[in-house]
């Protein structure tokens, strides 16, 4: 119940950011980087205190993906679904900061713990 209460928590976190930010950053590609790495960093930010935190936030980045891809495919017509460099750009990207995210703020809560 808590994965999906974290996906929950992402995604609408990215979608009140993105609209805050298409405010402030005009610019298509750094909004979606910017927007991208504030998402998945939360989601690893959230997960880092699972049981498996690197697998729980891999595979709820994954998760995110595919949700992701079938909102783009379904609700705005984007056919990412056949597009399969796409696809693997989202899951190489979304799985490198995620796990990067976890491995970061594990490593400040050991230091703030051994302090």
């Amino acid at each position: 119940m808590k994965y999906v209460q974290v996906l929950g928590i992402v995604t609408i976190a990215m979608i009140i950011f993105s609209f805050v930010m298409v405010l402030v950053v005009p610019h298509y590609l750094i909004h979606s980087i910017i927007v991208m790495v504030f998402s998945y960093g939360l989601l690893g930010f959230l997960s880092r205190s699972f049981h498996f935190p690197y697998f729980s936030a891999y595979m709820l980045a994954c998760a995110l993906v595919v949700i992701n891809i079938l909102f783009s495919h379904f609700i705005f017509g984007i056919p990412l679904l056949f597009e399969p460099d796409i696809a693997l750009f989202s899951f190489v990207n979304a799985g490198a900061i995620v796990l990067a995210s976890v491995f970061i703020f594990r490593k400040i809560e050991a230091r703030r713990s051994y302090s």
